[in-house]
């Protein structure tokens, strides 16, 4: 007989802050099989890796912080939250790009970026930080 305990609905939220460390790491393993499956999903499984690759770090100090934030919170204020994480997700990354862009600057002046061009590296990742970032919430 199998026992089913409720779960609050703020409990289930903040589980399902995992999920985008979560689901890339469940998508690794497809790497193995990548010469039996279609390109299609060869595809979709590299794009999904690499979403947890790249925005792990940044999603790791984003959900810190709102975890910090939710201390105490309604579960109202904790969804209207969840609501704007891809967008302070903008901003976690946009820190991080510049911080390393000018690293890299002060560390090796000559191959430092033009501002245009990091500007352009930054709106690249914009759909893909905003698409995956409302697939998950």
């Amino acid at each position: 007989m199998a026992f089913i305990f409720p779960m609050k609905e703020s409990k289930f939220y903040r589980l399902s802050l995992a999920l985008p460390l979560a689901v890339p790491l469940l998508f690794a393993p497809l790497g193995f099989l990548s010469g039996r499956l279609p390109t299609w999903l060869v595809v979709v499984a590299v794009y999904t890796m690499f979403s947890g690759i790249i925005g792990g770090v940044p999603y790791l100090i984003l959900i810190g912080l709102v975890l910090w934030w939710a201390r105490g919170k309604t579960d109202a204020q904790f969804k209207r939250a969840l609501a704007l994480l891809p967008i302070l997700m903008l901003l976690i990354v946009a820190l991080i790009v510049a911080l390393a862009l000018s690293s890299e600057a002060w560390l090796q002046p000559g191959n430092a970026l033009p501002l245009s061009d990091a500007i352009l590296m930054f709106l690249g990742l914009v759909p893909f930080v905003l698409g995956f970032g409302y697939f998950y919430v």
